[in-house]
């Protein structure tokens, strides 16, 4: 018996990707990043409140040592003996840095979170620094800290403000902050600490204290 051979015949190898198929993967990919960005954005964000809720527990231990060893918190603002003051922003933020960085008293805070946002300087080296820079305490965003001694809870502070990338964005007015349901301001025997949170703005829902108001 004669054995009979069949032959093999494979079908036509696969070519790559279609067109359409290339045009259906860019649109998952569209969708996925129109969800996904803002989602990571959020996290970020949430991240950066979080550390800053950190932070400013551990600025308001450095202020409360500082009157235990005082006898007073930090003043939050412009002394004569300081000479004439070179404009009316961050004073509030400025005179904490030269009580915690003072050439007297020293907090443990790092160097590194100090910031410039007006770009002035006093006529005299007012802090442990070598330069007369009035630095102020920066926030996640690159923004001062907001600083007020109970004394000065009626009195209007300016700051000014940058954006994501350190530049100028215009001045935000920081007011004491007060407890709704009783009228008060929080902490009346003491201090208040306030960054203006993601937005760069005081006065706004996102803002961020340095104590729990709920």
């Amino acid at each position: 018996m004669q054995e009979t051979h069949r032959l093999f015949r494979p079908g036509r190898a696969r070519g790559g990707f279609t067109l359409i198929e290339i045009l259906a993967v860019i649109v998952i990919i569209g969708i996925l990043i129109v969800f996904l960005v803002p989602l990571l954005n959020r996290q970020q964000e949430g991240a950066k409140v979080m550390a800053m809720r950190s932070f400013l527990v551990e600025l308001s231990s450095a202020v409360s040592e500082y009157e235990t060893d005082k006898g007073d918190y930090p003043g939050s603002s412009w002394k004569e003996e300081w000479g004439s003051a070179p404009n009316n922003t961050n004073i509030g933020a400025e005179a904490l840095v030269i009580a915690l960085y003072g050439s007297k008293w020293q907090s443990r805070l790092s160097d590194d979170l100090l910031c410039n946002t007006d770009n002035d300087e006093s006529k005299k080296a007012l802090a442990r620094f070598s330069k007369a820079t009035l630095f102020e305490i920066k926030d996640q965003w690159g923004n001062p800290i907001a600083y007020s001694h109970r004394r000065d809870y009626e009195h209007a502070q300016v700051y000014t403000m940058v954006d994501s990338s350190g530049q100028p964005a215009g001045e935000s007015t920081f007011k004491a902050r007060m407890n709704p349901a009783t009228g008060q301001y929080w902490n009346p025997k003491g201090f208040q600490l306030v960054s203006a949170g993601p937005d760069g703005e005081f006065g706004t829902d996102d803002d961020i204290p340095a104590w729990k108001e709920r």
